[in-house]
């Protein structure tokens, strides 16, 4: 398997931190996505990253689709229940942490065009507030929707230091600093 992913994309990291605590080999080719390159658009048409190449050379697309393939490949792994309510919530935590990236990252986008204030911008940072309140409720639930929130959390640090949400939540603070600290995140810490 081999996971094309831009090697700050906090996506990526998620799955990257995924496959170690999972033990799975997985080769990561640092892709820019930006770029266009033909392996990235043969395996995503849309060229985004994450895309997760396997032996056969078919494709999979999108964090959510890939986690839950390689948790797949572990069965009776620990992270995320395989069904019942376990198993809702720890996806319902994961696309509200994906959903705090996503507003982060349109925020970058608008940053780097000189969008910084306006409706839409306003509309962003809200959506992030709301979902840390919510996430911050949400700590403990699974070793998988531990793993999504302290990535969310700790690309806001990474991309947003000016964000205080380690005051406002200290039970994010905590868990990010229990998670970081673990090998799986020390060795997909995203640089510059």
């Amino acid at each position: 398997m081999k996971l094309l992913t831009s090697l700050t994309s906090p996506y990526g990291r998620k799955l990257r931190v995924l496959a170690r605590e999972l033990g799975l080999d997985l080769v990561v080719a640092d892709t820019a996505p930006m770029n266009d390159p033909a392996a990235l658009l043969s395996a995503n048409p849309l060229g985004k990253v994450p895309a997760l190449v396997l032996d056969d050379g078919s494709a999979l697309i999108d964090s959510p689709v890939i986690a839950a393939f390689l948790l797949a490949q572990v069965p009776g792994q620990a992270l995320k229940p395989a069904s019942g309510p376990g198993h809702w919530a720890a996806l319902t935590t994961e696309a509200l942490a994906d959903g705090v990236l996503d507003a982060a990252i349109i925020l970058r986008f608008n940053m780097a065009q000189g969008i910084t204030a306006g409706p839409w911008v306003e509309r962003q940072y809200r959506a992030i507030e709301r979902a840390l309140a919510v996430l911050a409720g949400r700590v403990g639930g699974s070793g998988f929707g531990d793993i999504c929130i302290a990535v969310a959390c700790d690309y806001l640090a990474f991309r947003f230091p000016e964000l205080d949400w380690r005051t406002a939540y200290p039970a994010l603070a905590a868990l990010a600093d229990r998670l970081l600290a673990t090998p799986a995140f020390q060795a997909t810490q995203p640089e510059g």
